[in-house]
């Protein structure tokens, strides 16, 4: 990875808060493991909750993949992850395994057989970087879900249209969208020449 990267910096704890209330508000009408599901999540994957805020994503993804299975949940945040690391405490689950980082990842080459990027991508300064390096982590064939919701438009108050995704994702993995469910993208990592990679996993 490039050492030229902007720096990504947390959210004030205040912000952080009062975006955590939203959020809870919001998750209580959110389908969270229909969430997880719709990316072909099953028994012993790996997945990595990039952004994964408070967990509403992270315990179910655990629940799915079972002790077979792996999710990291990675937050620039410090009360994110605290947060995460109560609940799976809480739960007793021992497949999450928590990641206090920006856009470094940490994780091995193709390691990963599944990305969750949910209410994150428009707050990320450096979002090529952040691409590259979800793409480096990914396995062939690989997927990334991305979704944009309410607390990241309130937050900071862009949008990013299904094109300007596409770009993105091509012009920086390559990545390819499979498909469009409401307000997710499900892309899939390509190979430099454009096939697709089956993924063995």
């Amino acid at each position: 990875m490039s050492g030229k990267m902007k720096k990504e910096t947390p959210m004030a704890n205040f912000i952080f808060r009062i975006a955590t209330i939203l959020m809870r508000i919001r998750g209580l009408f959110r389908d969270k493991k229909g969430e997880v599901l719709l990316t072909g999540a099953k028994r012993g994957d790996v997945i990595l909750d990039y952004g994964c805020g408070i967990g509403f994503n992270t315990i179910p993804a655990a629940e799915i993949v079972g002790k077979e299975g792996t999710v990291y949940a990675l937050d620039i945040h410090p009360l994110a992850i605290k947060s995460v690391e109560k609940q799976i405490r809480k739960k007793g689950l021992k497949n999450v395994k928590t990641i206090l980082s920006g856009l470094n990842t940490g994780l091995p080459d193709e390691s990963v057989d599944i990305v969750l990027l949910y209410n994150v991508l428009p707050m990320v300064k450096n979002r090529p970087a952040l691409i590259k390096e979800l793409y480096r982590v990914l396995k062939p064939g690989g997927i990334l879900s991305v979704k944009s919701g309410l607390v990241v438009n309130l937050y900071s108050r862009e949008k990013m249209g299904t094109k300007d995704l596409e770009k993105l994702m091509l012009d920086n993995g390559p990545f390819k969208l499979e498909r469009r469910i409401g307000k997710f993208h499900i892309f899939k990592k390509i190979k430099d020449d454009g096939s697709t990679s089956d993924n063995g996993g």
